[in-house]
């Protein structure tokens, strides 16, 4: 299969210069910012907006639907790890470092976006994920750091994890909500530790576990935490004037960002000797990230009155 696929992208090379040949600023500034709507600080928007302002079960899925996709499509690039377009005669215009096998972007893009229309059900909406999840599976070709292949292999996958987790979840809900919270939270801890082992190993990474390994562990954690902290204790309310709702999203991403961007800040200024400490701290960051959107975040929505 590897040689197939390396003859199917030796082949798409003349498309892939054929296709910079359009180039203008307008053009590469426009699928820089469709490559932008693939990236985390986007969804670093959109799940709080989605589950603060709009429907929490709209952003509980889209959140996962975003870790185990972007979980996939890592598992995928890391266990094939084929090479990206050659440079030149293709021009890169944006950064990546990982493999080129699977697109990471196309992936989440059709497993976010693909879960959100099947639950918002309207036609006009079905029509704009589409748009969305063309337009940025197209601009990593533009940018020239994605062959077809990788592409229409992100869509593939991306479109499996958004049709499990669609099929899963309601079948599994009502078994899990009958735990205790001590199980539930031990559950999550399992999950995020089978995340940590079933990863292949980054050939670019000084050890185990690999940095996206543990990103996507550690946010899935504090995610599926901070919902037991919902569904125990919170039980958090997005109804409300539009004013307050919009209020909410503004203190929570302060409070978002001073979680994301402080412990990052502190691993910075304090050396870690040790790989395994790095990881551990990457870990505990994004699970902080994650526990902030369902949990601590509403907590002090209610504390200050903007929600019930």
């Amino acid at each position: 299969m590897m040689d197939w696929l390396a003859q199917l992208n030796d082949a798409s090379v003349p498309f892939l210069v054929w296709l910079q040949g359009f180039q203008s600023d307008l053009l590469t500034q426009w699928m820089r910012f469709f490559s932008f709507l693939g990236t985390e600080y986007f969804f670093l928007l959109m799940m709080p907006f989605l589950y603060w302002v709009i429907s929490k079960r709209w952003g509980v899925m889209t959140a996962l639907a975003l870790a185990f996709s972007s979980y996939v499509a890592g598992w995928v690039k890391w266990t094939f790890n084929l090479p990206r377009p050659p440079s030149p005669p293709v021009q890169r215009w944006w950064t990546e470092t990982s493999p080129g096998f699977i697109s990471g972007h196309a992936t989440t893009a059709m497993a976010v976006w693909g879960t959100l229309a099947a639950m918002v059900r309207r036609a006009w909406f079905w029509v704009l994920a589409g748009v969305i999840i063309f337009l940025i599976g197209f601009s990593r070709l533009y940018l020239g750091v994605h062959f077809p292949s990788d592409v229409l292999g992100g869509w593939l996958a991306g479109f499996m994890v958004a049709g499990a987790l669609l099929w899963a979840v309601p079948r599994v809900e009502s078994q899990v909500r009958a735990w205790s919270w001590g199980w539930m939270l031990l559950a999550a801890w399992g999950l995020s530790l089978l995340m940590l082992v079933l990863h292949p190993q980054e050939a670019e990474a000084p050890g185990w576990p690999s940095a996206n390994a543990t990103t996507l562990a550690g946010l899935t954690f504090g995610l599926l935490a901070g919902l037991v902290w919902d569904e125990q204790r919170l039980h958090f309310q997005v109804e409300g004037p539009w004013r307050r709702r919009l209020l909410r999203f503004l203190v929570g991403m302060v409070v978002l960002l001073a979680f994301y961007v402080l412990p990052k800040l502190l691993m910075d200024v304090i050396p870690l000797a040790s790989y395994p400490l790095i990881q551990t701290m990457r870990y505990l960051r994004y699970a902080l990230v994650g526990l902030v959107v369902p949990g601590l975040a509403p907590w002090l929505f209610q504390k200050v009155g903007l929600s019930r």
